[in-house]
């Protein structure tokens, strides 16, 4: 009697989840615009890092990389995508600063990162080659 029971409730648990699945497909999908595999930014391998580029990539990763990069192809970065063409164009201390001292929309890290890891960014950032597309 026990295994009719069972049998009875996962043949209902089926039933019901194979109708919710049904209902899912026939809805109408809504228009996400996605970006292709060719707009993802690819990091530099570490491989080719030396050591203080390396700790530089790790920092970006854990700090910047949150609003400095998409996190899927579908979404758009919060801040700019930073590259070295950025940092030459400003120059390391201006970007040491915006690091330490931020903006509006970037928090400050002066307080959360030594000056030997701020400079290990600013390291990483010159090895970064990605084009700002927007």
């Amino acid at each position: 009697m026990k295994i009719f029971v069972v049998i009875f409730c996962g043949l209902s648990i089926a039933i019901s989840v194979a109708a919710q699945t049904r209902e899912s497909s026939t809805k109408p999908e809504s228009r996400v615009t996605t970006r292709s595999a060719v707009d993802v930014v690819p990091l530099p391998s570490s491989k080719g890092l030396n050591s203080t580029q390396a700790a530089g990539k790790k920092l970006f990763v854990q700090r910047c990389s949150v609003c400095h990069l998409p996190a899927l192809p579908s979404y758009t970065a919060y801040g700019p995508l930073l590259n070295k063409a950025m940092v030459a164009d400003r120059g390391d201390e201006v970007v040491r600063l915006q690091i330490m001292q931020g903006s509006p929309r970037m928090p400050g890290f002066q307080y959360t990162l030594s000056p030997k890891e701020i400079d290990q960014l600013v390291v990483y950032l010159k090895t970064l080659d990605v084009l700002n597309k927007e």
